[in-house]
């Protein structure tokens, strides 16, 4: 079908004139890198056990107290009642172990609010999830990792699905967030830090063509973060690193961080991140 002239008039006066709506932030550094918009097909990396599933929590639950947001969460390897121990944490600013029965039932009810967890009991094909999604009245799904779903893992099938997820996406004016795994050669040994690196001997983040399933995922989505932790790190163990390595538009807000210059994210005792010691999360429980 072929737009009628003129389609894009209104767009060019917004555009003339400065009108183009941000991006959503929440609060902190975070907001010169990344910023949430509807409509966007997102991707995160990251090696296992760095803790990207904990900082879409985090992220989300900051976007949910503070822009009202409603998120769909397909998360494959956890299990719902622990991210829901986490969230509930992170929004009371209390460990879970000294928050009364009441206190923990007030927010539970708060955070279900915002979120919304599909069964992870079975296996769901992308058109399956969608459906599910539709349906669910949310603002964003998170696929908790891609390889999870039921369809095949290969170049032309990945194309195929994440066509497909664009689409709705752009259809549907909501955002899909996609958790990755990087290919087995980025966690070899020769993908660590050199010995006269300050992070000598660590293992590096992935390069975003590190990802499973190859340049599909690049080149489809809009937005595209490392999340990265230094695991066996005497020090810095705690603290996650976010690396903005792709923002597909940067007038509405964002831009990719400098070489070596990640956002960087303190883990805060598990009470929610601190970014430059501010914490974002609004907590309207207390």
């Amino acid at each position: 079908m072929i737009l009628n002239e003129g389609h894009s008039s209104q767009y060019l006066k917004d555009y003339h004139d400065k009108k183009i709506e941000m991006g959503l932030g929440i609060g902190n550094d975070l907001d010169n890198f990344l910023r949430w918009k509807r409509g966007q097909l997102n991707i995160c990396l990251g090696h296992d056990n760095v803790g990207k599933t904990y900082f879409m929590e985090w992220y989300f639950l900051a976007l949910a107290t503070i822009h009202n947001l409603k998120f769909c969460l397909f998360m494959d390897e956890n299990h719902q009642g622990k991210v829901m121990r986490d969230l509930i944490q992170m929004y009371t600013g209390k460990p879970f172990k000294d928050l009364t029965y009441r206190e923990i039932k007030r927010a539970e009810v708060i955070v279900e609010q915002w979120f919304k967890f599909i069964d992870n009991k079975q296996r769901y094909t992308p058109n399956q999830l969608l459906e599910i999604f539709w349906g669910a009245e949310c603002d964003n799904l998170l696929i908790d990792p891609f390889n999870a779903l039921d369809t095949p893992f290969n170049y032309t099938e990945n194309y195929r699905v994440l066509n497909e997820l664009k689409l709705f996406t752009k259809q549907e004016n909501k955002t899909i967030i996609i958790n990755a795994h990087p290919s087995s050669a980025s966690g070899r040994r020769g993908a660590v830090y050199p010995k006269d690196h300050y992070y000598g001997g660590h293992v590096m983040p992935p390069l975003k063509s590190d990802i499973e399933g190859g340049k599909p995922f690049s080149n489809k989505c809009d937005d595209f973060i490392v999340c990265h932790r230094l695991t066996s790190h005497p020090s810095l163990w705690s603290h996650t690193m976010i690396d903005v390595v792709k923002i597909k538009d940067t007038d509405t807000g964002g831009k990719c961080t400098f070489i070596d210059q990640p956002v960087s994210l303190d883990y805060n005792f598990g009470l929610g991140f601190t970014c430059g010691g501010i914490d974002v999360i609004n907590r309207k429980l207390n």
